[in-house]
C-alpha cells in the first residue's frame, strides 16, 4: 500500500492521531527492530492518548471556566488556614462518585473561585463532565431561556454535568425569581448530582440576596444536607502584591496639597 493510500485509508477509519505519529513510528521501527506486535502496540497507544486528549479539550470548553486553574499553581502559604488535605481529597472525586456537594464560604480574594475550578479541572481528568457558571450567568441563561419561550433548554444544560460549580453567591442582591431558579436546579440535582458553590456571605443572609426567605430555606435544606462545607479566611490573594500592603506603606495614599489642588 502506498503512502498516500495508506493516510485515505487512516482518514476513513477515522485514526487521525495514528496518522501523524505513523511517519516517526515507522523510521522508529526500521531503527530499532521492533517486531510487529511491539509496531503495533506503539502506534495504538499513539491513536488512544490522541482521542483522549481531545476529548479532555472539549470537556474543558464544555465546562466554560471563567480562567482554567489547577491546584498545582495555587499559593498555599498565603492563607496557611485552608485545609490542603481535604481539598486535595475532594480533588480525587470520591465525593462525586457519591453525588454530595462542596461549600466554599469566605470573604473576596482567598480562592475559593480558584479551588473550585482547580476541582472540576481535576474531575475532567477523571473523565466526569463539569459545567462552570456565576450565580449572575445562571439567572441572565433562565431569564433568556423564558423570553424566548424555550422551556426547560437552560434546566437541561444545568442537570446534565456530573459537577456544577455555582460561583460567586453573595456579591450583591439578584434579580427577581433567582430563588426559584436555583431552587429547582439544587432540588432535582439533589442525591443525582454533584454541586460546588462558593460564596462570601453568610448563609443567614441568603434569604435577603435571593429576595426569596422560603426559597432560600429549601434551597440550604437540600444542598447542604450532604455537603460539606470549607470555611476560608485571611487576606485577599489579589491585592497581596500591592505596594500599598507592604511594610511600612499606608493603605491610604499621601497627597500633596498641591496635587490636592490640581485633583480638585
Amino acid at each position: 500500500m502506498t503512502t498516500a493510500a495508506l493516510d485515505t485509508a487512516l482518514k476513513q477509519l477515522r485514526l487521525s492521531g495514528l496518522a501523524q505519529s505513523l511517519p516517526a513510528r515507522l523510521q522508529e521501527a526500521a531503527a530499532s527492530q521492533l517486531s510487529h506486535g511491539e509496531f503495533l502496540e506503539l502506534i495504538l497507544q499513539d491513536e488512544i492518548n490522541i482521542r483522549h486528549q481531545r476529548q479532555l479539550g472539549r470537556r474543558t470548553q464544555a465546562a466554560d471556566f471563567r480562567h482554567p486553574k489547577s491546584l498545582e499553581d495555587f499559593d498555599w502559604s498565603f492563607n496557611p488556614g485552608i485545609p490542603r488535605k481535604r481539598i486535595f481529597e475532594l480533588a480525587a472525586g470520591k465525593f462525586l462518585r457519591e453525588h454530595t456537594d462542596v461549600l466554599f464560604l469566605g470573604p473576596p480574594g482567598v480562592g475559593k473561585t480558584h479551588l473550585a475550578q482547580a476541582i472540576g479541572q481535576s474531575a475532567i481528568r477523571m473523565g466526569f463532565t463539569v459545567l462552570y457558571r456565576s450565580i449572575f450567568d445562571m439567572v441572565r441563561d433562565f431569564l433568556q431561556d423564558e423570553a424566548v419561550n424555550h422551556q426547560d433548554r437552560v434546566l437541561r444544560r444545568y442537570l446534565k454535568p456530573d459537577l456544577l460549580l455555582i460561583d460567586d453567591m453573595g456579591l450583591k442582591a439578584l434579580p427577581k425569581h433567582s430563588g426559584e431558579y436555583l431552587l429547582e436546579v439544587i432540588m432535582r440535582r439533589y442525591e443525582n448530582r454533584s454541586t460546588i458553590m462558593t460564596s462570601n456571605r453568610p448563609l443567614e443572609e441568603w434569604g435577603k440576596l435571593l429576595g426569596d426567605v422560603p426559597a432560600a430555606g429549601a434551597i440550604l435544606d437540600r444542598f447542604l444536607h450532604h455537603a460539606e462545607v470549607i470555611a476560608i479566611k485571611g487576606r485577599s490573594y489579589r491585592v497581596k502584591d500591592s505596594p500599598l500592603l507592604r511594610p511600612g506603606k499606608s493603605p491610604v495614599a499621601s497627597v500633596s496639597p498641591a496635587t490636592a489642588g490640581a485633583a480638585s
